[in-house]
């Protein structure tokens, strides 16, 4: 499989105005309903805990209510907490962060489908389509992990795929994998193993690279020192 993935101007303007459709479809009133009871809800309580937390205790150990909440690493809700701070508690700031990851998304299967193949048209037409995907759009919206996972999972191929050119960009495969780790805890391995069999499978070259070494260190260490704070912390 040959790789194409020059970026040339034309696509760079093809990046932003995709970018910019999905800014407004992901974007437009985010506080238009009131939150889902579930994964909304617990989504903004936690994330309304650490932002009126009094330390930094409170942000290294989220809490539900009274509770500790450890389910899921705090990355989304670290990035809740913070728009929070900037635009107040309300529907729509809890949903922005989300739905800004989910519209960078949209650019992203485009940018990895100008690696993929030799035309610009199939990876135009590819993100238009996920684009307009129901479920994409519907749960990019929410306050829920999904679009921050996408959009972490198809930054870590579009590196991927250009560390063929340049093992640099293996730096990114680590720091999008320790993202998605810092995101969604387990899915993290899940998705290292596919990428690895890839690898293998594809570029086994890779696999000696020094860069995504160091990436996949930089990446998984914070993942790493948190679950072993709330070990020490908790037990």
């Amino acid at each position: 499989m040959r790789c194409y993935g020059n970026f040339p101007k034309e696509g760079i303007y093809w990046f932003l105005l995709l970018w910019l459709a999905a800014i407004v479809v992901f974007g437009s009133d985010l506080g238009g309903v009131p939150l889902r009871d579930w994964d909304e809800g617990i989504v903004a309580q936690v994330a309304r805990d650490i932002y009126q937390s009094t330390s930094w205790e409170g942000w290294l150990y989220p809490t539900i209510g009274d509770a500790p909440y450890f389910n899921k690493p705090p990355l989304f809700h670290w990035l809740v907490a913070l728009t929070y701070s900037v635009a107040g508690v309300g529907e729509a700031t809890t949903r922005f962060p989300g739905a800004m990851l989910a519209a960078f998304s949209v650019p992203m299967v485009y940018a990895v489908g100008k690696e993929i193949f030799a035309r610009s048209t199939p990876a135009i037409l590819a993100a238009w389509v996920y684009l307009t995907l129901l479920p994409v759009v519907r749960h990019g919206r929410l306050a829920m992990l999904d679009g921050a996972v996408a959009c972490f999972w198809l930054l870590l191929l579009w590196c991927l795929l250009r560390s063929r050119r340049d093992l640099r960009y293996t730096l990114g495969v680590g720091l999008s994998l320790g993202s998605i780790g810092f995101t969604k805890g387990i899915v993290a391995v899940l998705l290292a193993t596919i990428a690895g069999g890839f690898v293998f499978w594809d570029t086994p070259r890779l696999l000696r690279s020094r860069y995504l070494w160091v990436g996949v260190c930089l990446g998984v260490a914070p993942v790493l020192i948190w679950y072993l704070a709330q070990w020490q912390h908790y037990g």
